[in-house]
């Protein structure tokens, strides 16, 4: 229960100072309440919204952004044959410290994510553009002695066109072969669930 019992400072008139103090501390609430969400918003615009040239160049049209674009969200798959022996196509391509471009890989296991905030074709050459200029020192080319001119393979069938022509489509399996061919050219692969 509350003592209500009178001190003799509650018949005392409240001072001028106390009186500011006390306005000051309402007004710092109500100004914080405005500013501080105004603030939060900010940083988080300048987050997502990065200005695309800060965060790396563009690569043939396509950019590196903050976050993931899923508007045109597709997965292909890239098997790299070297004299008969798989090739690992490496994880990150494509992903800086920074951010991610619309074409990448996240693991070594050769499935290529386009992520992209519009829907539109994308070549196996933009991937290897991006590649090459992400992970220079993990190019294919660093393996075969310059050779630039793989049989190319797509869904199994040998097709004539260059490798960089090759368009990603979805759960499409793209083979390319350096050199000798391996036994088996794979037609297929089995995505995993969400791909």
């Amino acid at each position: 229960m509350k003592d209500n019992k009178k001190t003799e400072d509650d018949d005392r008139p409240e001072s001028y100072f106390s009186i500011r103090r006390r306005r000051s501390r309402r007004y710092i609430k109500i100004i914080s309440a405005i500013v501080v969400p105004i603030i939060a918003i900010g940083v988080i615009s300048a987050i997502i919204f990065v200005p695309q040239s800060s965060l790396a160049p563009t690569i043939d049209g396509i950019q590196c952004n903050s976050l993931e674009r899923t508007t045109y969200h597709i997965h292909a798959h890239l098997d790299v044959f070297i004299d008969g022996k798989p090739f690992t196509v490496p994880a990150q391509i494509g992903i800086t410290g920074k951010c991610l471009y619309w074409l990448h890989t996240h693991q070594t296991d050769g499935i290529i994510h386009v992520e992209s905030p519009d829907t539109r074709s994308y070549t196996l050459g933009d991937f290897f553009d991006i590649w090459s200029q992400t992970q220079p020192n993990s190019q294919i080319s660093n393996q075969t002695g310059g050779e630039s001119t793989p049989q190319v393979y797509v869904n199994g069938a040998q097709v004539q066109e260059s490798y960089r022509d090759v368009v990603l489509d979805s759960h499409e399996e793209i083979a390319l072969v350096y050199g000798s061919k391996p036994s088996t050219i794979p037609s297929s692969y089995s995505f995993g669930s969400g791909l």
